[in-house]
C-alpha cells in the first residue's frame, strides 16, 4: 500500500497555475469555485497562453512578474515558470499546500500528458514537493468549451478536488482530472492513460512559401477499457494518477540482466 498525505483542504493555502493564461475563462472557473472551500487562495499564472508547453521554463531569460490583485500574480513566461515564481519568489515564506493546475480548455489524456502544460505544471510541483491536482473539460470538436460543460464543472470539481486530497498524495504523483463533455455520473472513474497518439498536424500559412503552423487534431483513438479516453467517452469524470518517475520499473531488472 502507497503512502499518501492527506490534505485539510478547508485549511490549506492553495496556489492556482494554467497553461491558458491568467485571463482564461477555465482558470476564472477554477478559482471562483474553489475559492469558498479553501483556507488561502494565490493564483500566479502567465500573462498569456502557453498550450503545449509541457513543463518547460525560461531557463536564462528574463521575466516579468506582474501584479494583478490580492495574492494575483501574471508571469510573462511558460506555465512552469508560474510555478518556479510561485515557490522560489512570492511564497517562500508561505509556501503552498496545494496546487491546482488548470482549468484546461480541453482534455488532457493519452499522449497530450508529455505535452500538456497543464500537466507540466502540476509536475513541476510535485518535483518540489508540493502535491497537486491538473484539472481539464472537454469540448466538442473545433469548438470551445461549452457553458454547460463551466458550469458543470464549477459544480463538482470542489468536490472532486477534496475527494481527491482526503484520499492523498503519494511522493511525486500527480493526478490528472478529465470532466466530460456532459457529466452522466458524478461518481468519478480511476482509471490510466490510454494509448492515445498525438494528433497534430501542419497547415500552410498562406502567402509565405516554408512557413507552417501546428495543430492539435483534437479526435484521437484508442482503448476505452479503464482509460481516461473511455472515462469522458461514457460521460465520467476520468482521475489519473501520474508519476514524474519516468522509468520503467518493470523492464528494469531484465534490462540490468541483459544489457
Amino acid at each position: 500500500m502507497s503512502v499518501r498525505t492527506p490534505i485539510d483542504l478547508s485549511t490549506a493555502r492553495v496556489l492556482i497555475v494554467n497553461d491558458d493564461g491568467i485571463d482564461a475563462h477555465g482558470l476564472g472557473v477554477l478559482e471562483e469555485s474553489i475559492r469558498p472551500h479553501v483556507g488561502e487562495l494565490w493564483v500566479c499564472a502567465p500573462s498569456e497562453g502557453h498550450s503545449g508547453a509541457s513543463a518547460m521554463v525560461s531557463l536564462r531569460r528574463e521575466v516579468d512578474i506582474l501584479n494583478r490583485g490580492e495574492r494575483r500574480f501574471a508571469v510573462t513566461g511558460r506555465p512552469a515558470d508560474s510555478v518556479q515564481a510561485a515557490l522560489r519568489l512570492l511564497m517562500t515564506e508561505t509556501p503552498p499546500d496545494l496546487v491546482l493546475s488548470g482549468v484546461n480548455h480541453g482534455i488532457n489524456i493519452g499522449s497530450d500528458l508529455i505535452y500538456s502544460g497543464t500537466v507540466g505544471a502540476a509536475l513541476s510541483a510535485a518535483v518540489n514537493g508540493i502535491p497537486a491536482i491538473a484539472l481539464s473539460a472537454d469540448h466538442p470538436p473545433k469548438q470551445a468549451v461549452t457553458e454547460e460543460t463551466w458550469e458543470e464543472v464549477a459544480r463538482l470539481l470542489p468536490g472532486v478536488v477534496r475527494r481527491i486530497c482526503s484520499f492523498g498524495f503519494p511522493t511525486a504523483t500527480i493526478y490528472g482530472v478529465n470532466f466530460p463533455i456532459s457529466t452522466t455520473s458524478e461518481d468519478p472513474m480511476i482509471c490510466r492513460q490510454s494509448d492515445v497518439g498525438d494528433t497534430f498536424y501542419y497547415s500552410e500559412v498562406a502567402g509565405v512559401p516554408g512557413r507552417y503552423r501546428l495543430h492539435h487534431g483534437g479526435e484521437g483513438t484508442g482503448g476505452l477499457d479503464g482509460t481516461d479516453l473511455g472515462a469522458v467517452a461514457a460521460g465520467r469524470i476520468g482521475i489519473t494518477p501520474i508519476t514524474c518517475d519516468r522509468t520503467n520499473h518493470a523492464l528494469l531488472r531484465e534490462a540490468a540482466e541483459a544489457l
